[in-house]
């Protein structure tokens, strides 16, 4: 049995992996400002603040914490929130870590749009950031992770779209869908990268598991905005013939946001591949027939 520490583990991620951890018979505890029931631990980053009493069990750190990305309009003043939230966290979970005498691993949630968005080619893991706000948000949210380097290995997951119909983005395309307002976003053919949840939690689950160290892209794989909108319809069963939503449109309502919708971005998975994991979800059209097929 392990016993893992989970940042950010009340969100959608945390929620999955923590039953997928529990039922293989560990023990989780989740840090939270409201603890409310048993396995819960009270902290609050900003206060520099935790109850200390479990913290000597810890084996593994999984990091998830983090203000949502698509929750509020980017202003100056909210892109300082995403980014304290994200290191602000990492760093007072590293000050905590001295009390942790058996922590053997360190994990954490990483973005899939560290690379800069219309490229041409699929982008691995050896290329380097892009220059627009969520590339540089995401190099300083890794460069907290690594700092746990010289306390223990780490490993990082730079996590795509997520699939799933319990919240994330893919819970406010549906809803919309539901209503018979599916179209493609933008030109439509700017790719997007995705990731099943129940993928995800098994790759959290084989780094652990195996340790492995570096960051590594968190993609099933990627396809056109166009047909991941319409493989959404087609599964629901709605309608998929409204024109495309045009860009200044977008642009328009969600500001700077807008551009995790219209840029194209295409990503390897090879690498985490070649470690041994395999993908339960092959293609985007099954995962989302899994999907669907738990909402009724």
């Amino acid at each position: 049995m392990t016993t893992f520490l989970i940042s950010g583990g009340r969100g959608l991620i945390g929620k999955s992996l923590s039953k997928m951890l529990k039922i293989q018979g560990h023990k989780v505890y989740k840090l939270t400002r409201r603890p409310k029931r048993k396995g819960h631990i009270y902290w609050d980053p900003e206060k520099q603040s935790i109850e200390g009493k479990h913290l000597h069990e810890i084996d593994v750190i999984i990091n998830l914490a983090g203000a949502n990305i698509g929750e509020k309009k980017w202003s100056n003043k909210r892109k300082v929130e995403l980014v304290n939230s994200r290191v602000n966290s990492i760093h007072f979970l590293k000050k905590c870590a001295v009390n942790m005498p058996e922590l053997k691993y360190f994990i954490s949630a990483s973005g899939i749009n560290c690379y800069g968005y219309n490229s041409p080619q699929e982008m691995t893991e050896k290329d380097s950031y892009g220059d627009d706000f969520l590339s540089t948000l995401v190099k300083e949210w890794e460069t907290a992770s690594h700092s746990f380097e010289d306390i223990c290995p780490v490993g990082i997951l730079r996590i795509a779209m997520v699939v799933d119909k319990r919240g994330g983005a893919l819970d406010k395309i549906m809803k919309t869908i539901k209503f018979g307002l599916g179209s493609p976003l933008g030109d439509g053919q700017q790719y997007v990268p995705w990731v099943h949840i129940k993928d995800l939690c098994r790759m959290f689950v084989h780094c652990i598991e195996h340790k492995k160290e570096g960051v590594f892209n968190a993609a099933n794989g990627y396809l056109s905005n166009k047909e991941f909108m319409k493989t959404i319809s087609k599964k629901m069963k709605k309608p998929f013939f409204l024109p495309a939503v045009p860009r200044r449109v977008l642009s328009l309502v969600l500001g700077e946001m807008s551009t995790m919708l219209t840029e194209s971005l295409k990503v390897s998975n090879d690498k985490i591949k070649k470690t041994g994991f395999t993908f339960t979800h092959q293609d985007f059209d099954a995962a989302m027939a899994e999907v669907v097929k738990k909402d009724h």
